[in-house]
């Protein structure tokens, strides 16, 4: 169903007044007010006010794709949002506003903006039953509402399969890149602008042998890199989601590492690196206006096109999907191979609360009920020393269960094989009875203990469980998850470790994004 733009008040007033209570609702992942959420849009941060943007792409009608829409929402730390009224919709039936970016035209390149700084560009594919063109549309008043460009489409070439626009600024040739999916081709495309309206095809992109039957949501992003690490102060790194055809199964991100020049990106690498070793971790969109010293931050998609038009939450709750938690990455090296390493925002120092347990231990079990955290959803940290490295044994692993239904949710690492793994299939309420590619469990392996030691760190937030390896986050798993029952208790567990092997258990209970004042504001302009 197209809605019609004088329904548009009445559905932001039911977006403010949405229920964030249910039992699968997650607490410290954004997911939206009511209705089908796939791909993040338009990631922007706005330093003039202290705002970042998340616009994604909604169906704000019915909990399956279609009659696609950019959602919107704003916060200032990246965990705790408000919903706004939806940014941008189609002027009739057969439109569609498919993913894309959003930046803020400081200079007024664009010409939009005469009498300020802060002016604000969204540029998105248009998608109609017969084109996929790439428009733009512009805001005065910092990303809240927009009026679309009067001579849209600024590229047409003809073609249903192109898509999914990344713009960025590049300062050394002083112009505007857009980053662009040549969806069915495999082929990422990259044009030049100096004002964002008038652009130029400057070159393609592709590499034998990267998987996927359809290239989506590209990302070209500029990474600071240790001097330690390279001889090149920088780098970029080129994100492709691809849907069908991920090597785990239906939609996943992938990602190369190489050069730009402000036309050409050249690949270094021969492979392509997975972003992530579980299902449900796609479209990642990386935010623009983040300051060069900062680490790029990013934000992706927790489910997977497999299953995620199926999942419970939609009959049940009246919405479908999660984003993953913010993340802020670095580029390094890991036994001589570009990693793009992964953390949650700021430690989620925003939403960290009581700590719930910190005990070592060298065997047995460490437990730690969490039923009185409100949120019910918690963050863990378990920390390994004293490894040999020579001959590493034993095994150390966590499971999450309810007291109610007895359901889990658990993973671990063998030291002896160097793996790690995470499991979904303890919880019942949609499992691979209810659709055959909602697999389980996902393995890693850890290419070394490095000095003797490992850490392993995670959020279990109602539906959504993330988990990064490493210290500095090198590898992340993450994967949705549907109990009958809430998850309230945590057990470690270890066995079989050397003499000299201990681990240290820390958990703390996180506070809702959803039930604060900071939650409640408002941020126009």
């Amino acid at each position: 169903m197209h809605i019609k733009p004088f329904i548009l008040p009445a559905l932001a007033a039911v977006a403010q007044a949405a229920s964030y209570s249910g039992d699968l609702r997650p607490q410290v992942h954004f997911s939206p007010p009511f209705g089908f959420m796939n791909d993040p849009n338009g990631l922007f941060y706005d330093s003039k006010r202290g705002v970042y943007h998340l616009y994604y792409q909604l169906n704000p009608t019915e909990i399956v794709a279609g009659n696609q829409h950019w959602g919107h929402a704003t916060s200032l730390d990246l965990y705790h949002w408000t919903n706004q009224p939806i940014a941008l919709a189609g002027d009739n039936p057969e439109e569609g506003i498919f993913s894309g970016s959003a930046v803020v035209d400081s200079n007024n390149t664009s010409g939009f903006f005469p009498d300020q700084d802060d002016g604000v560009i969204a540029i998105y594919t248009l998608n109609t039953p017969e084109l996929e063109t790439q428009n733009i549309a512009y805001s005065r008043d910092g990303g809240y509402t927009f009026t679309k460009y009067a001579n849209n489409p600024v590229i047409d070439i003809g073609s249903k399969q192109f898509r999914d626009p990344q713009v960025v600024w590049h300062a050394e040739t002083q112009q505007w890149v857009m980053t662009v999916a040549y969806a069915q081709d495999l082929v990422i495309g990259f044009y030049t602008s100096p004002n964002l309206k008038d652009w130029t095809h400057t070159s393609n992109f592709t590499q034998q042998g990267l998987p996927g039957d359809q290239f989506e949501c590209p990302n070209l992003v500029k990474f600071s890199v240790d001097p330690a690490v390279s001889k090149d102060t920088s780098k970029f790194v080129l994100f492709i989601s691809v849907n069908p055809g991920a090597p785990l199964g239906g939609s996943g991100t992938f990602y190369v590492v190489g050069d730009f020049n402000g036309t050409h990106f050249t690949s270094e690498v021969d492979q392509e690196t997975l972003l992530d070793f579980s299902k449900d971790n796609y479209a990642a969109q990386w935010y623009s206006g983040i300051a060069e010293n900062k680490p790029p931050v990013s934000i992706g998609w927790a489910s997977n096109w497999d299953y995620t038009q199926e999942v419970p939450t939609g009959p049940l709750e009246g919405w479908r999907s999660a984003m993953t938690l913010p993340r802020a990455h670095t580029l390094t090296k890991i036994n001589g191979a570009w990693t793009v390493t992964h953390r949650p925002f700021e430690g989620l120092s925003a939403v960290k609360g009581r700590q719930i347990v910190h005990k070592s231990f060298q065997s047995g079990v460490v437990n730690a009920n969490f039923s009185g955290v409100p949120s019910n959803a918690v963050y863990f940290d378990v920390a390994l020393k004293g490894i040999n490295v020579a001959k590493p044994t034993g095994r150390v692993n966590f499971n999450f269960t309810s007291s109610a239904s007895s359901e889990f949710l658990d993973g671990g690492v063998s030291l002896a094989d160097g793996s790690f793994w995470i499991n979904r299939a303890g919880t019942h309420l949609f499992s691979i009875e209810d659709n055959g590619n909602y697999t389980s469990p996902f393995q890693t392996t850890i290419s070394s203990f490095g000095k003797g030691t490992f850490s392993f760190s995670g959020v279990i937030d109602r539906s959504v469980f993330e988990v990064f390896l490493g210290p500095d986050g090198i590898q992340s798993g993450t994967m949705s998850f549907f109990p009958r029952s809430p998850l309230d208790n945590l057990a470690v567990s270890a066995e079989g470790l050397s003499d000299r092997t201990s681990v240290s258990v820390k958990a703390w209970g996180l506070q809702s994004g959803w039930n604060s004042t900071a939650a409640s504001r408002r941020f126009h302009a």
